[in-house]
């Protein structure tokens, strides 16, 4: 199966985003996994700015395919990411899907995610081998992937 090139996960649990991590690299369907521990830091990494910019950092940090958002989060939460994610040039989110993944289990949440037309998907914590495949295929048959 082909791989998408990169997925980010944006949550402020630091075993989340390991737990998740492993998960993707059994599933093998991403050549790169990376980090945002808040919605700052993801749009930090999007726009390859802060932390994330190469002035700042030896690294190089890709655009992801995939983002994987929860919404209860520090300093900046998934639905005020949105907001700012939707003013990021048209460009920069071409062919991104964003996932939200999330212990928020109030109808509320997922009725106003679900209304958003940025994201693709809501996820109820954990993240299952069996949705993260699904997700990653739809990935591959809709866009192209670039290695």
């Amino acid at each position: 199966m082909k791989k998408v090139n990169c997925i980010l996960l944006v949550d402020d649990s630091p075993s989340t985003n390991f737990f998740n991590k492993k998960l993707i690299q059994v599933a093998d369907i991403a050549n790169e996994v990376h980090e945002a521990l808040n919605g700052i830091e993801a749009l930090d990494f999007l726009l390859k700015q802060g932390k994330f910019s190469e002035e700042h950092s030896s690294k190089k940090f890709p655009r992801p395919n995939i983002i994987f958002l929860d919404i209860n989060m520090p300093l900046m939460d998934g639905f005020e990411f949105l907001e700012h994610y939707s003013k990021i040039k048209k460009k920069v989110r071409a062919d991104m899907i964003v996932v939200f993944l999330t212990t928020s289990n109030w109808c509320k949440d997922r009725i106003k995610a679900l209304d958003n037309t940025l994201i693709f998907d809501y996820i109820e914590k954990p993240l299952e081998l069996s949705k993260l495949k699904t997700i990653a295929k739809h990935y591959i048959n809709n866009f192209e992937v670039l290695h």
